[in-house]
């Protein structure tokens, strides 16, 4: 049987978006942030300790700043990733059915396929549209076998 995944554009943006923005928020997380002393008695913060000065290393002892969990906030990003929409949704079934008809319409032709080269494997003969006999040789008879056994494999493929 054959299978086809239906891709979603705009899902698919929004996770790559989402997998960005973990990336970033993973590779900033490990930075450190280093806090030292010159000789002059300035304090300087860094994300590179100093080459000569011994630092302490303070990014574990910081909390976020500038994050918002207001509700407000909340509903806006839950607009931004809701599920599928409905025109989505919509998107979605037609596909299904398109192949539901195209597997269905492939199915057909395969049993057709194999009635036919079942019909040739036994004693055969032909009649014309004025229902007269017509006498097919053997190398014949084999030429529509082989063209049925590739429909077969065309058709048939997923059996």
């Amino acid at each position: 049987m054959k299978y086809s995944m239906i891709v979603n554009p705009k899902q698919v943006i929004l996770r790559l978006l989402a997998l960005g923005l973990l990336i970033a928020a993973s590779t900033h997380s490990v930075a450190g942030i280093y806090r030292w002393t010159d000789a002059q008695g300035k304090t300087h913060f860094s994300d590179q300790p100093p080459e000569e000065q011994v630092a302490a290393e303070v990014s574990n002892q910081l909390s976020p700043i500038n994050q918002d969990s207001s509700t407000q906030e909340i509903q806006k990003l839950q607009q931004v990733f809701q599920g599928e929409t409905p025109e989505e949704k919509a998107f979605q079934q037609q596909q299904k059915a398109q192949q539901q008809q195209r597997d269905q319409k492939t199915n057909k032709n395969c049993l057709q396929a194999k009635q036919k080269l079942r019909t040739l494997q036994g004693p055969v003969y032909f009649v014309d549209k004025n229902g007269d006999e017509i006498t097919v040789s053997e190398e014949e008879r084999e030429k529509r076998a082989q063209k049925l056994e590739k429909q077969i494999l065309n058709y048939c493929s997923w059996s």
